[in-house]
């Protein structure tokens, strides 16, 4: 039995790289999912499914039981199993926030993403091999696994060549800019809001496009304090990513800090062009316009204004797909290593 453990993840990225991977899947013989109670609409037709509650307690009740059927077992929420077993196991490793510090997520997070990385790190040897998106995240747990742990780079998503349609857009596109993202604190959707009252203040209009969900009642407020001073914001709450982003042609990427950074890629595939912060992470999957100073408005507010208006060119993907390397693994255990580290 090849099990795929996506006990907690439940939304936002890992949740849509799990679909990909589900459906990269479909079809092949003995494929299990372990299934987050918590979450909503993927598509697991074909798999057979175990529902257990995000704890592990109720992972180390699942793997004492099936743990003599398992042949090869992703636990794709980047925690390895509780107990050793004789299968191969990889771990998906995929969340940066548990490797640095980001004071905008708040003290309690900080603490729990502490604990949570000394519970991975000792429960570390329970896996032959920790799978990472990205160099970024490949050197942050370096530092922070046991020496000699297995890492491999191997970054994936929904494949999707651009639609003629996509590059074929409105003139009054270049005036929209999209993040698609709900309100996490690492997203720092409050200095977004920040640089587009500057834009009002400056008497520059240029819609933003936001997708925020309604759990976050303070990123609410300082939208409506924001378009009261002009500014001239659209939040959508949940909404079809693509759609928005063939409306838009730019998408802005504020975030702090990704494994990843699925949406600069979707945006990208999307036909957008892309500003975003300049971090390491958003080199790594797509190659700018332009880039800002996240922690500053006025940055934010100055490459707005600037590309607001203006043509521009879909971003260019750098980050190679491999979707299929990770089927592979799964499906036959063959796999290459060539950046073990």
């Amino acid at each position: 039995m090849i099990l795929i453990d996506a006990v907690y993840i439940n939304a936002g990225g890992g949740k849509s790289l799990l679909q990909e991977l589900l459906l990269s899947l479909r079809g092949s013989e003995g494929v299990c999912l372990l299934r987050d109670i918590r979450i909503e609409d993927v598509d697991m037709t074909g798999l057979q499914v175990y529902d257990i509650p995000p704890n592990e307690r109720a992972r180390a009740r699942f793997y004492r039981k099936y743990g003599q059927r398992l042949k090869r077992v992703l636990c794709f929420g980047n925690v390895p199993p509780p107990i050793r077993l004789d299968a191969e196991v990889a771990v998906y490793f995929h969340n940066m926030l548990l490797c640095q510090t980001v004071p905008e997520i708040g003290l309690f997070n900080r603490i729990k993403a502490k604990i949570k990385m000394v519970y991975i790190r000792l429960n570390s040897r329970n896996a032959d091999c920790f799978l990472v998106q990205s160099s970024v995240v490949r050197q942050a747990l370096v530092r922070l696994l046991p020496s000699g742990t297995k890492i491999v780079e191997m970054p994936f998503y929904a494949p999707r060549e651009p639609r003629e349609s996509d590059m074929v857009r409105a003139n009054d596109c270049w005036c929209k800019f999209s993040f698609v993202s709900n309100a996490y604190s690492h997203k720092n959707h409050h200095t977004l809001i920040a640089a587009w009252k500057l834009l009002a203040h400056r008497g520059l209009f240029p819609e933003l496009h936001l997708t925020i969900s309604g759990h976050y009642p303070e990123i609410h407020a300082q939208i409506e304090e924001a378009k009261a001073a002009g500014a001239n914001i659209v939040n959508h709450g949940f909404t079809n990513p693509v759609s928005l982003y063939r409306q838009c042609g730019y998408q802005i990427f504020p975030s702090l800090q990704e494994s990843f950074g699925l949406g600069l890629v979707e945006a990208a595939q999307a036909g957008c062009a892309v500003i975003a912060s300049d971090l390491p992470f958003v080199y790594e999957v797509v190659r700018p316009l332009h880039t800002f100073d996240p922690h500053s408005p006025e940055s934010i507010c100055e490459v707005v204004a600037m590309v607001s208006g203006k043509q521009a060119s879909a971003a260019e993907v750098v980050v190679v797909n491999q979707t299929p390397r990770l089927v592979s693994w799964l499906l036959t255990g063959l796999i290459d290593t060539p950046t073990l580290s």
